[in-house]
């Protein structure tokens, strides 16, 4: 799957403290592509983030300084006559989505985990659902990022669309649905796995691996 431009403004982005520590390159791994898909799309988030980068280099800018060899230098330079960091990222973030191999689990629904690096609980996976699925109920282990790619999801009272990013944890027990035409392809990382609350949930959710 490839990336398509949004044609319009995300209504809901990650929280201060998520893009932060993406600012920083200290979010966890695998979490750090589903934020990344989201700052991507939105020039709202490209702006924050760099301003969030700033304020870390005014910090070592008053940082005392240390000496570096010649080949520090020799690699930095290197690095600098390069593919500027967005096209690395666009086709890095492209390349990711698109290798992801889908599985069939259920009918119009797949699931294709993302090659990325992450902790060995997490994981870090897309889900197709077609119109009108409905997931099953459960809550979580840790902290899930939703970073919606296509369709529109339902979720809590709230509908999500392309380009949208939800943050849950523990503490939320939900059962989203689509609710577009077309199918809802979502990307996501998760603390471990996903906690279903009946018998139903935990047999879909263990074909999915999820």
């Amino acid at each position: 799957m490839i990336l398509r431009p949004l044609s319009h403004t995300p209504a809901h982005h990650p929280s201060v403290e998520t893009l932060t520590a993406y600012a920083a390159g200290v979010i966890r791994a695998g979490f750090d592509v589903v934020t990344a898909v989201h700052v991507r799309g939105c020039a709202q988030c490209r702006r924050d983030v760099a301003a969030f980068e700033c304020v870390g280099g005014v910090v070592l800018s008053e940082t005392p300084g240390v000496a570096v060899s010649d080949e520090a230098l020799a690699r930095v330079m290197a690095r600098m006559d390069g593919p500027a960091p967005s096209s690395r990222m666009r086709r890095s973030l492209d390349d990711l989505l698109y290798k992801a191999k889908r599985r069939w689990v259920a009918p119009g629904v797949w699931v294709a985990k993302v090659d990325t690096p992450h902790a060995d609980d997490d994981r870090v996976y897309m889900l197709s659902a077609a119109p009108g699925a409905v997931t099953a109920m459960h809550t979580h282990s840790g902290v899930e990022f939703t970073q919606i790619l296509s369709g529109a999801l339902f979720d809590e009272g709230v509908t999500y669309s392309a380009g949208d990013f939800t943050e849950r944890n523990i503490e939320h027990t939900h059962k989203p649905h689509t609710v577009s035409d077309e199918p809802c392809i979502c990307l996501f990382a998760t603390h471990g796995r996903l906690a279903p609350t009946d018998f139903i949930g935990r047999i879909a959710f263990a074909l999915a691996d999820v």
